[in-house]
């Protein structure tokens, strides 16, 4: 009995001290998550698709700031709801960004075909990086999905003569550096999670 009242006392401490330090604990598991290599000087920066809304505005940024000579980005697979498109909207939505920011045809490339999966991105990327013999290429995602994109750029870019380097920008509607205050942070940090480990089983 008095080892169960010890094992009680130990555990209500520790849950109380989990509780007054968990806004420490969870900033720190984040940014231990979160992948942002240093921007140098690359071939191109790449749009990955599912974000255009605001990994489009990053990528041209780095491109106006002489970071990456060229801005690529996927030919996504139209959806479910795009039954007579040949081009998803989010595509087309890339294209006018970046027509909108006044870049080049000569300073923009469309790779893949029917893109449906970021590792269908990271493939045509590798495809594109052979043929342009490209050293450097920057990919910038929200901050969560950067581990799981560095671990696919990894697998796909292995023995390949390109470092592929990661970068956050942040999302719209949350601050992720502290995204259990925010349901939909919460809810972004979940799905990726889940997202992680189903790729490490494939």
């Amino acid at each position: 009995m008095r080892w169960l009242v010890a094992v009680s006392i130990v555990g209500v401490v520790l849950a109380a001290v989990a509780w007054q330090t968990r806004e420490r604990w969870l900033a720190g598991m984040i940014h231990a998550w979160v992948v942002n290599e240093p921007v140098e000087r690359a071939d191109a920066v790449f749009i990955l698709g599912g974000g255009a809304q605001f990994r489009s505005f990053e990528a041209v940024r780095l491109h106006r700031e002489g970071h990456a000579a060229k801005v690529l980005f996927p030919h996504i697979k139209p959806g479910p709801d795009e039954p007579d498109a040949t081009v998803s909207r989010e595509t087309v939505l890339i294209g006018k960004v970046l027509d909108h920011h006044t870049v080049s045809a000569a300073a923009r490339a469309e790779i893949g075909r029917d893109v449906t999966s970021t590792r269908d991105e990271i493939a045509a990327l590798r495809a594109w990086a052979d043929g342009a013999q490209a050293r450097v290429v920057i990919v910038p995602t929200d901050p969560f999905h950067t581990r799981r994109l560095k671990a696919l750029a990894r697998a796909h870019f292995a023995g390949s003569a390109t470092r592929v380097l990661v970068t956050v920008v942040d999302p719209p509607g949350y601050r992720w550096q502290e995204w259990w205050r925010d349901e939909q942070g919460f809810v972004t940090f979940q799905n990726e999670l889940l997202k992680g480990v189903l790729n490490a089983f494939r």
